[in-house]
């Protein structure tokens, strides 16, 4: 007789515990489509933020027979993937081909970084984060806090990163171009340059 009671509670403990489990399944799935719901929601709306600001290509257009670039985001790299896209300066001269801000925001960093060398980040008003890496030099006056207009000078196309500061020639002239965005949860994620770059480019 305590056997079966045994076995019955048993079954029934059974049943409680997947009824727990599938009722949390469902909603970590409703957690986690919600989430992805408004990730996705979050992307959307940054991409046309980023659309209605980009104004001008970052290589003025005069210099447009100099550079060329190509759908480089995700490729992989030593340090993780590749999070721009690199427009390259065919005849690999450091110094000679302008950079212009794309966007109108402010300089928000400005300086050396290991892996980007010479570089500035300029933020919109909408938050989005540009980023133009490698630069061989800066235009007078660009520092910190300094407002930027479209098709400002930034400085010019160098080959500068991958080492302490002043390194040079590690790799061929071009300007690393990034998009930054803030996820739902504030954290900085990356976005593909190039399908914008080819709206606005030539």
């Amino acid at each position: 007789m305590f056997y079966r009671y045994r076995i019955f509670f048993g079954i029934v403990l059974l049943v409680l515990l997947e009824s727990v489990w599938i009722n949390s399944m469902r909603q970590l799935t409703n957690f986690l489509g919600d989430k992805n719901s408004r990730q996705k929601e979050t992307i959307r709306s940054s991409e046309q933020a980023i659309r209605e600001e980009l104004s001008c290509f970052p290589i003025p257009t005069g210099y447009r027979n100099r550079i060329t670039y190509i759908d480089s985001y995700g490729a992989a790299r030593e340090n993780g993937g590749h999070e721009g896209c690199d427009i390259m300066d065919r005849e690999n001269q450091a110094g000679t081909i302008p950079v212009v801000s794309a966007t109108r925001g402010v300089v928000t960093n400005a300086g050396w970084l290991y892996l980007g060398g010479y570089r500035i980040g300029i933020t919109s008003d909408s938050g989005i984060y540009y980023y133009y890496a490698h630069l061989d030099s800066y235009a007078a006056g660009i520092e910190t806090g300094k407002e930027i207009q479209p098709g400002q000078l930034l400085g010019f196309m160098g080959n500068t990163g991958e080492g302490e500061e002043g390194t040079r020639g590690r790799f061929d002239t071009h300007l690393h171009f990034g998009i930054y965005i803030k996820d739902t949860e504030g954290n900085e994620q990356s976005v593909n340059p190039y399908p914008f770059l080819l709206e606005i480019g030539y």
